[in-house]
């Protein structure tokens, strides 16, 4: 049985597993420094990998810093401001109701008495509890010689309206006792924190900064996809089994990927069990075709069919279909954002920005946050024979939509040591 070390379904929170994303890390470090963060984009782009590793990074794990951090996440059962403050509360303490006592778990465990803070906590007052803990004398009990406190709250946009009203309260009563050192950090889907300044404007002061996560670069998603096909190789040789890895696949990975973390590691734990179902002792095009019918009409099925069905609701299918006809046919996909002005409508840009479906590259650019939902209407079209062997000689062969490819000045193979 071959190793699959790809894990779609994972976070990669720790460093010998997380990849890329270094600007952002050195972003979210500085930010720190200042204020509360957010962190915000599609599903599986990373973001609760990155504020698993920025938790680490800021705690002194590989790093000078010193902080202390609780998790969080945040549910559709979170419905008032005490709610939230509960969440964050049973992150890390334990309330004895009976003897009034608090057990803290923050590095090193601390209990303390406290009657008042129990008699809120069984009256339901959450976030007066959660106050009184972040006030001065119980923060310098819990925080000896830390940085900041960070309170965490991974998947915020469940729950907006009353982590926005969480953040106001604790952030400005902290403050006003002269604790400047409690810090939240939010990660959550698009538009989350937008929903949040809609609820009170004001709380965009507390947050120094807002990072919008985009695909990995193709060098970070390249690096990812090396690492993780050199140890299927490697564990191959040590149990005797001969595995090559056909030249330009990782190229094909990354730019049908897109450098979506999610799917590039999706693709690859395909990839690789297909090869371990059909062992024929080389990882081809065959496999990568097999892999990305499997994840558009099995897998991912699901997403694919709601999102066609939207666009189709909504009255924009017509609208993506026009945008993609004019990008280039090469994988990941590029629209001229001047182009795409001319055939469809400003309302129907924005609204495909809105739905997570169309992202802003750059300046000039639109690109699709999710490749594979191109893959699927492609192969929905293919729907004879002939039509589907000329797809995989397109999309496999020549890593785009037609006979040519983006040629690379690397040679990739994976043989008995290592890529070159």
């Amino acid at each position: 049985m071959l190793l699959n070390p790809f894990t779609p379904s994972e976070i990669a929170g720790l460093p010998a597993d997380f990849f890329g994303r270094t600007q952002e890390l050195r972003l979210l470090e500085r930010s720190l420094t200042q204020g509360s963060v957010a962190i915000q984009g599609a599903m599986g782009i990373g973001k609760s990998s990155l504020l698993a590793r920025i938790r680490l990074l800021m705690e002194g794990f590989d790093s000078t810093h010193s902080s202390q951090s609780v998790v969080a996440v945040g549910d559709r059962d979170i419905l008032t401001v005490d709610d939230a403050a509960r969440l964050v509360l049973e992150s890390f303490s334990e309330i004895d109701e009976k003897q009034n006592k608090i057990l803290f778990k923050l590095g090193s465990i601390l209990e303390i008495e406290s009657i008042e803070i129990c008699s809120y906590f069984k009256a339901g007052r959450h976030l007066a509890a959660l106050k009184r803990i972040v006030e001065q004398e119980y923060i310098k009990m819990i925080l000896v010689d830390r940085e900041f406190l960070l309170l965490a709250i991974d998947e915020a946009d469940k729950c907006p309206i009353p982590i926005a009203r969480l953040v106001r309260s604790i952030t400005t009563h902290s403050q006003q006792n002269g604790v400047k050192n409690v810090r939240f950090i939010l990660a959550g889907v698009s538009p989350f924190f937008q929903e949040m300044l809609k609820e009170d404007a004001g709380v965009n002061r507390f947050f120094y900064k807002t990072v919008t996560l985009l695909p990995m670069s193709t060098t970070e998603a390249t690096e990812l996809v090396e690492a993780k096909l050199v140890q299927v190789v490697r564990h191959a040789e040590g149990n005797r089994i001969r595995l090559h890895i056909q030249p330009k696949i990782i190229t094909r990975i990354v730019n049908l990927s897109g450098g979506h973390p999610h799917l590039l590691q999706l693709l690859g734990a395909h990839i690789v069990e297909n090869e371990d179902d059909n062992p024929d002792g080389i990882i081809d095009a065959k496999d990568l075709l097999n892999s990305l019918s499997k994840i558009c009409y099995e897998d991912r099925a699901r997403v694919y069919n709601s999102t066609i069905h939207m666009l189709e609701l909504h009255n924009k299918m017509d609208a993506l279909k026009s945008l993609l006809d004019m990008a280039s046919p090469k994988f990941p996909t590029r629209i001229s954002r001047r182009k795409a002005k001319e055939v469809v409508t400003e309302k129907s840009l924005e609204w495909l920005i809105e739905q997570n479906i169309l992202s802003v590259v750059t300046e000039k650019e639109y690109g699709l946050l999710d490749e594979f939902l191109r893959i699927r209407m492609v192969m929905d079209e293919a729907t004879h024979e002939a039509e589907a062997m000329r797809l995989e000689k397109r999309l496999i062969r020549f890593g785009s939509l037609e006979e040519r490819i983006e040629k690379r000045g690397r040679k990739f193979d994976i043989g008995t040591d290592d890529l070159v």
